[in-house]
């Protein structure tokens, strides 16, 4: 079976690399404490205090770079829908094969984004679940349950994808549209069941990753 760590640097987005969870960190950081314990050198209430301070900036880190894709991502979507305007009036036929185009990268970009949250997630469940088995201590319970539940929660924005459903309802709503241009006369509003496979894919992801979060 291949190491948590090493998946990780294998699945990582070179560009992205310095946004995802420090797991090699966090595990060092981990067995350290076990050590410092087992001579006395520090206490289990530091030692919780102190750990629960790395997960919160390293769940924030996350969250602050989620929201920036997020940002980017209904930018392009603004700016693609200004140019599906402009083409209503006419009928050019490439120029909407590369708007297509154009909704279909975003729609990779955005399933990009999921992998990149649903990999941070496994990490953090994972290093939550190594910090119980080592100190013996329910430790995930009150952490999840402390920060979850706070009107301020970064951890919650890991769990939420009311943005990434605006953003595929936008770019399915949209390729809808101009099929629709070419002849094509459906609308996902009339036909809700109408998907692309790309688009199935990421709706498919969150669901797993949405699963992946909740379970045990």
């Amino acid at each position: 079976m291949v190491a948590f760590g090493k998946k990780l640097r294998q699945n990582q987005i070179e560009e992205w690399q310095r946004y995802y969870i420090n797991y090699k960190l966090l595990k060092k950081k981990v067995n350290r404490y076990s050590q410092q314990i087992q001579v006395g050198a520090e206490n289990q209430q530091n030692v919780l205090k102190d750990f629960s301070i790395m997960l919160d900036n390293q769940i924030e880190k996350i969250v602050m770079f989620m929201l920036e894709q997020k940002g980017l991502l209904a930018s392009r979507l603004s700016i693609l829908g200004e140019q599906h305007g402009a083409l209503l009036e006419q009928s050019d036929e490439s120029k909407i094969s590369e708007l297509r185009e154009a909704y279909r990268a975003v729609g990779q970009d955005l399933l990009r984004l999921l992998f990149f949250v649903e990999i941070n997630a496994m990490g953090l469940r994972k290093i939550l679940k190594k910090f119980d088995k080592r100190f013996g201590h329910r430790f995930t319970d009150y952490y999840v349950k402390t920060r979850a539940n706070h009107p301020y929660s970064q951890l919650r924005q890991v769990f939420k994808h009311v943005g990434v459903g605006a953003v595929v309802g936008a770019i399915s709503r949209h390729l809808a549209d101009l099929q629709d241009q070419e002849g094509n006369h459906i609308s996902i509003y009339d036909q809700p069941a109408l998907s692309y496979p790309v688009y199935s894919h990421i709706l498919t992801k969150w669901n797993s990753f949405a699963i992946l979060i909740l379970m045990e």
